[in-house]
């Protein structure tokens, strides 16, 4: 091989080393530069999700001077108020954001801390039993599978929620309520008190995950001292799970009752207790719902704020109590 050959070798050698150490230079730096706009990004997100669910209690406080002003019998929270109307928009900001903001009347769910005996509702303990047997069965005859695919025992799961909330320690059918929690790894006890989150359920014997995930569209636990339904913010499918009826004879709700409700608060709000000619009236008169649907008025609302900036998004979650406007109560945060 000839000097020059040699050369040209050595030259190519180097060449190509240089190029590919240039390559990875330049790889490196962009990978480093998305790392740093991408930790820019979650931090302007979370901020911008954090002031979303402060413009969404500030929305819940107005909508109380709101109430005080209306010529109502009582405060009425509707889907026409301005935290609702708030869930149809989506606000962009002048550096790229984009934030959304759903705000939901805990009233519009079921809150299972009502099926909760302790001391003067005992004389309930039959009716909470029927309706929550009767919405367990509903919500698992409506769970994706076949039948043989969804083991649970309605009558069963009721019995084990009820004794796992209420005062006492002795289960419904007599034997102690801790037996089968004690045999647990680790063992615990049954909790006796309202629950705090719908993750809780996954503790009540029987409650498996897919069952619990079943019941989050339905359910919550909020206010912790068990509250009625609002007929004026509950879904179809809420509606569709209350007991109608008298005394004696209750049902889970038919679609022709949802529909009526539906046509009725879309005409006037549903006041609930007291007579105006400014408010629709439903159930039909000599009717009741188990639990009761004359909880138009609430003072807890899950705020949650979602805001993008290019492909990062950022949740935060909010439950708030406003019963005091001065001072709104703060129950569970949570950054998604």
């Amino acid at each position: 091989m000839s000097r020059r050959g040699f050369v040209l070798i050595v030259i190519l050698f180097f060449t190509v080393l240089l190029m590919s150490g240039i390559a990875s230079f330049l790889r490196r730096s962009t990978l480093d530069a998305a790392i740093v706009r991408n930790r820019e990004y979650a931090a302007r997100a979370e901020a911008l999700a954090r002031g979303g669910v402060r413009l969404g209690v500030v929305l819940l406080q107005q909508d109380l001077l709101d109430e005080q002003d209306a010529e109502l019998p009582a405060p009425i929270d509707t889907l026409g108020d301005v935290w609702a109307r708030a869930s149809e928009l989506q606000v962009e900001t002048d550096d790229g954001g984009l934030l959304r903001l759903q705000i939901e009347d805990a009233a519009s769910r079921l809150d299972l801390n009502a099926v909760r005996i302790a001391g003067e509702n005992e004389g309930k303990r039959e009716d909470l039993f029927a309706w929550l047997r009767d919405f367990l069965a509903k919500v698992i005859e409506e769970m994706p599978g076949r039948k043989e695919e969804k083991p649970w025992d309605p009558e069963e799961l009721a019995r084990n929620l009820m004794d796992y909330v209420d005062e006492d320690d002795v289960a419904m059918r007599g034997e102690p309520e801790d037996a089968w929690y004690q045999q647990q790894d680790p063992p615990y006890r049954a909790w006796n008190l309202p629950l705090l989150s719908l993750e809780d359920l996954a503790l009540v014997k029987g409650f498996e995950r897919p069952l619990v995930e079943a019941l989050r569209p339905y359910a919550t636990v909020y206010p912790f001292e068990g509250k009625g339904v609002n007929p004026n913010t509950a879904p179809t499918w809420v509606a569709a799970a209350l007991h109608l009826g008298g005394a004696t004879d209750k049902r889970l709700a038919s679609e022709d009752d949802v529909k009526q409700l539906v046509k009725t608060r879309g005409e006037l709000p549903i006041c609930g207790e007291g007579e105006s000619n400014r408010c629709g009236a439903w159930p039909a008169a000599g009717v009741t719902t188990f639990p009761p649907s004359d909880q138009v008025h609430s003072d807890v609302f899950t705020v949650t704020a979602t805001a993008t900036y290019g492909d990062v998004r950022r949740s935060v979650e909010a439950v708030v109590d406003r019963k005091d406007p001065a001072k709104p109560a703060l129950y569970a945060w949570r950054v998604r």
